[in-house]
């Protein structure tokens, strides 16, 4: 990230140099060294991210001059390259004049030239720097491109790819979901995420059979386990325990369930369609979400009810009271 270089760390305030591990706040664009952002645990700016704040290259053209050991631009009024460390000779006149006509050249096209490459500061789409700042300049996402991720995942892409940028500069697997908190396995089915859908429901209808079996001996059922109320008190408290466990499971970790998942699904339809217009197809066919698989999900469960229904006993108005 050649536009960082020379840049102070905005952690500890040292140059960012051409040996550093550079990354970059995905909210506001901050540079700092890897060691100085993972010992803050968060950009120094961030209550400042909600009023949209940006960072800004902290110099102008004109007090930059390239440096002839590495080609990079630094400042004109220090001794040494502050992106390479090397002695800065002094400047002649036809430096001067070759500097000044750059930073002219650079401010009149917008941002930053340096070996040919123009490095457009303030027009870089926000999305694409936060990928790169996460995962490299190739925006490998588990080794796949973010391009094939923006075709599966459909127009929610850049709010999970921002996510998963912030995550994975974090290093962590949280990322609160309002969607899988309140809806449950039914966010899953309805983002084609078929692993963590089918296993959260199982924990669910899992979690119902102490009440079921609780139902069965208040109906009088033949099947019932006999089991006493204070059994059954027990067993209420452990379920309810459980469930509220399984719903901060599901909120705090759903994005990265996801995540896998849609990788898995990508990575097959990469090793099947190896055509670039083919795959897009396939992608974008595949991906996105559903509501079919929202109420298929639905259907199975009133199916499952219709099957319990079954192993209730004749003593129904007895259930009817205690739950009135």
């Amino acid at each position: 990230m050649p536009k960082y270089y020379g840049c102070p760390c905005e952690g500890c305030g040292e140059p960012l140099t051409l040996k550093d591990d550079i990354v970059v706040c995905p909210d506001c664009g901050a540079p700092y060294h890897r060691t100085c952002y993972e010992k803050l645990g968060r950009c120094i700016h961030s209550p400042a991210h909600a009023a949209g704040y940006e960072w800004h290259f902290p110099y102008q053209d004109a007090e930059l001059r390239t440096c002839p050991s590495c080609g990079e631009r630094t400042l004109r009024s220090e001794e040494t390259c502050r992106c390479c460390g090397a002695a800065l000779p002094p400047e002649t006149e036809a430096d001067e004049q070759l500097n000044d006509r750059k930073a002219a050249q650079d401010e009149q096209q917008g941002g930053v030239c340096i070996e040919g490459f123009q490095y457009e500061q303030q027009t870089m789409d926000p999305l694409h720097r936060n990928l790169q700042a996460a995962f490299g300049k190739d925006e490998l996402i588990d080794g796949i491109p973010s391009s094939d991720w923006m075709t599966y995942i459909g127009t929610a892409a850049p709010a999970y790819l921002n996510d998963y940028s912030r995550m994975q500069l974090q290093h962590t697997k949280i990322s609160l979901s309002f969607s899988a908190l309140l809806f449950g396995p039914f966010y899953f089915f309805y983002r084609k995420a078929w692993k963590p859908a089918f296993a959260f429901l199982a924990a669910e209808l899992l979690l119902f059979v102490p009440t079921l079996l609780q139902m069965m001996q208040i109906t009088g059922s033949s099947l019932s386990l006999g089991l006493s109320d204070s059994t059954y008190v027990v067993l209420g408290r452990v379920v309810s325990l459980a469930s509220f466990a399984l719903m901060l499971v599901r909120g705090m970790f759903a994005k990265w369930f996801y995540r896998k998942s849609a990788a898995e699904h990508i990575r097959r339809i990469r090793a099947e369609f190896p055509d670039d217009a083919q795959r897009s197809v396939v992608l974008s066919a595949q991906g996105g979400v559903s509501w079919g698989a929202v109420l298929g999900s639905l259907l199975l469960l009133m199916v499952f009810g219709a099957c319990c229904s079954m192993l209730l006993g004749p003593n129904l108005d007895v259930l009817l009271n205690a739950l009135s």
